[in-house]
């Protein structure tokens, strides 16, 4: 059997993602294969970055974090949307891996947690540190919206 790789979904520059209101890019950088963790991450957010509803194949894919954009949301409840778009995110990642047998430890979710939510009124906006984990025990805290690794 050939080895299966995704295509690279790639983080945009900061400042280019205020410019331009995108987050992720097939590639400003040549689109690049991959597998294992980062096939993983890349499976997580975009998931998590997919309005829910928003796919006519599958309704429930997706989350309700897109909905935060230009929204006017107290901070409080803001948070809460992140953390039930994490409990989204996960649980649809997780169902389409119970039926995949040829993923490997390393591109299996085992959790996705929030771990730190840092209101700004004076943006107005959030920092929101998420950590995902694999089966393989690897992990990687991202902080959204930005998707930088920390």
């Amino acid at each position: 059997m050939a080895n299966r790789f995704d295509i690279h979904i790639q983080t945009l520059p900061q400042a280019e993602q205020k410019n331009t209101f995108k987050f992720m890019s097939f590639g400003f950088n040549s689109t690049v294969g991959v597998k294992g963790f980062q096939m993983l991450i890349n499976c997580w957010l975009k998931c998590f970055l997919t309005t829910r509803g928003s796919d006519p194949a599958d309704l429930a894919y997706g989350t309700d974090f897109p909905n935060l954009m230009g929204s006017s949301i107290p901070l409080n409840d803001a948070r809460d949307v992140v953390f039930l778009s994490i409990e989204q995110c996960n649980a649809k990642i997780l169902e389409f891996q119970r039926n995949d047998v040829t993923l490997t430890e390393s591109e299996r979710l085992a959790t996705a947690k929030l771990i730190d939510f840092i209101p700004d009124p004076s943006a107005p906006g959030f920092q929101a540190y998420v950590e995902i984990q694999n089966q393989a025990k690897e992990r990687l805290t991202l902080n959204l919206p930005s998707l930088s690794e920390l």
